[in-house]
C-alpha cells in the first residue's frame, strides 16, 4: 500500500454540463486533489493519461459516450486500469450492468452527494494501493484529517466535532475571507436552525484551545473570519 499525499493524486472529471463539472471539481479541489475537466468523449481521452489517478466518467456525452470512452480507456495499456466511476442520470438496472461489465469500477446514479462521490474516489483508490495520507501542517499546528483531531506541538487540543470542521476548513482556505453565513451553510447540517452567533461562539472556544495560535484566526470586519499562516495585524 502506497501512502499517498491527496495533492499528489489527479482526477478526471468528464461531463457535458458545465455546471456539474464545476461543482464536482470545486468539491474535489477543497479536498486537496489535482482536478481536469473534460465536456464530451473525444475530450477525455485526450486528457487521460498514465498519470490519470480515477475518472468520473458521465454516459450520455456528445459523440463518444461514456461507454465507448470506458471501452477506449481499457483497450490502451497505458489507461487500462485507471478507476472508472459513472455518474449518470441513466438508472435502469441495464444500464449499470452494461457500464460495469465494459470496465467500469463502481456506478453512481445523478443526484449523487458529494460525500458519496469522495467515498467511493478512496475506496477505488485504496484498491489500487494507494491510501491518502490526509495530515495538514501549519506550523506548530496539525491537523490528521481522517482521524478528527488536531495537535499543537505535541499537546491534543480536544477540539469537538465541530471546532474540529471550523479549523480544518479555515486552514484549508488560508487568507480567504468567509461570513458568519457561509461557514454556517458549510460546517453545520443543519443551518436553518442555528443563528450566525453560533459561530461566533465556536471561534470563541477555538481560540481558547488554541491559546497563542490563535492569532492566526483573523476576525474580518464586517465579514466574518479568515485564516492567515502570517500573524501580523491579526484580531482577537
Amino acid at each position: 500500500m502506497t501512502t499517498t499525499d491527496p495533492s499528489d493524486i489527479n482526477i478526471l472529471v468528464v461531463d457535458d454540463e458545465e455546471s456539474v463539472v464545476e461543482v464536482i471539481s470545486l468539491f474535489l479541489q477543497e479536498e486537496g486533489y489535482q482536478v481536469d475537466q473534460a465536456y464530451d468523449g473525444e475530450e477525455a481521452l485526450e486528457k487521460v493519461s498514465k498519470d490519470t489517478d480515477v475518472i468520473l466518467l458521465d454516459i450520455m456525452l456528445p459523440g463518444l459516450s461514456g461507454y465507448e470512452v470506458c471501452e477506449r480507456i481499457r483497450s490502451r495499456a497505458e489507461t487500462e486500469t485507471i478507476p472508472i466511476i459513472f455518474l449518470s442520470a441513466k438508472s435502469e438496472e441495464e444500464d449499470q450492468i452494461k457500464g460495469l461489465m465494459l470496465g467500469g469500477d463502481v456506478y453512481l446514479t445523478k443526484p449523487v452527494s458529494s460525500q458519496i462521490i469522495q467515498a467511493n474516489v478512496k475506496a477505488v483508490l485504496r484498491r489500487t494501493g494507494v491510501e491518502e495520507n490526509r495530515v495538514l501542517e501549519m506550523g506548530d499546528l496539525t491537523i490528521y484529517e481522517d482521524e478528527y483531531r488536531a495537535t499543537l506541538g505535541d499537546e491534543d487540543l480536544g477540539l469537538t466535532l465541530t471546532e474540529f470542521e471550523l479549523l480544518r476548513y479555515l486552514v484549508r482556505h488560508p487568507k480567504k475571507a468567509f461570513t458568519r453565513q457561509q461557514l454556517l451553510e458549510t460546517i453545520w447540517k443543519d443551518a436553518m436552525m442555528v443563528t450566525e452567533r453560533t459561530v461566533d461562539a465556536h471561534i470563541k472556544n477555538l481560540r481558547e484551545k488554541l491559546g497563542d495560535f490563535a492569532k492566526h484566526i483573523q476576525t474580518v470586519r464586517g465579514v466574518g473570519y479568515r485564516f492567515v499562516e502570517a500573524a501580523e495585524g491579526a484580531n482577537a
